[in-house]
């Protein structure tokens, strides 16, 4: 339990360094974190003896060399981005509509792709990079379905209204994570961004576990006219991504030969 809550404090200490503000302080981190500063020191000097940061003249520190190595490691296995860019493109040649790419990072969505629409009036949509709430977003709703952890994620996240149309009921908001689950998308009514609306779509990987979704966004009038064919679509298209994923899964030496192919996901049901 005590390393447990140690890799949460330094994973605290990470979330603070960011493009805007790249250098910390050992007095500083104390501050912000609300730690005894001999705390900080010590969690700080942890994670740049293992090179995740580095400790610079002054005594400030910064991301070490070592976050860029573990992020090649993590390109090297299966890209994502790479199986759904070209996915992504044809979706906004064929419905004009923006178009989404997004991860779960613990509590939070993070939009790492994102395809702007070409229609004179288009849904903005998150940049990439961004970092909203699971539950009002069509991403999330279906990232958070899927998961292992709704439990505690409830226990610990609060259903926040951004707009009145939020769902914010823990009981309501339950049933619908069951519908996502039986149906293959999920719906954003307006709840992140009023006038907005959204459908995701799960993309599994070679164990079939969910690692990403795509989305669709569109003002309301028009999403509304195309509900059904928008959600068509998105589950087509994060099917043929899965399949990307899978394909693109490495083939690790000595693997024992009487293990089971990786399971391909199978279209979504018309």
């Amino acid at each position: 339990m005590a390393t447990l809550n140690t890799l949460a404090k330094a994973g605290r200490v990470l979330d603070l360094f960011r493009p805007e503000r790249a250098e910390w302080g050992v007095s500083e981190v104390a501050e912000e974190l609300g730690v005894p500063r001999s705390s900080a020191h010590a969690l700080l000097s942890s994670l740049a003896d293992v090179g995740i940061l580095q400790w610079r003249d002054g005594g400030r520190y910064r991301v070490g060399w070592r976050v860029l190595e573990l992020a090649e490691v993590r390109r090297g296995t299966i890209d994502i981005r790479a199986a759904a860019a070209p996915v992504l493109e044809r979706l906004v040649r064929t419905y004009g509509e923006t178009c989404h790419l997004g991860v779960r990072d613990r509590d939070q969505v993070l939009y790492v792709d994102k395809l702007l629409g070409n229609h004179n009036i288009t849904a903005q949509g998150a940049p990439v990079g961004a970092r909203l709430d699971l539950h009002c977003t069509g991403v999330g709703k279906v990232l958070l379905a899927h998961a292992g952890d709704l439990a505690r994620y409830l226990g610990a996240v609060p259903l926040r209204r951004h707009t009145p149309a939020t769902v914010t009921d823990e009981r309501a908001f339950r049933a619908e994570l069951a519908e996502i689950r039986s149906r293959g998308a999920g719906f954003d009514l307006g709840e992140a961004v009023e006038d907005v609306f959204c459908v995701a779509a799960p993309v599994r990987d070679d164990l079939g576990h969910v690692v990403a979704a795509l989305s669709l966004s569109a003002p309301v009038n028009r999403f509304t006219k195309n509900r059904d064919r928008y959600t068509r679509a998105i589950r087509a298209a994060a099917a043929e991504v899965s399949r990307a994923v899978v394909d693109s899964a490495p083939v690790h030496r000595g693997v024992n030969r009487d293990d089971p192919p990786p399971r391909r996901p199978s279209a979504p049901p018309r």
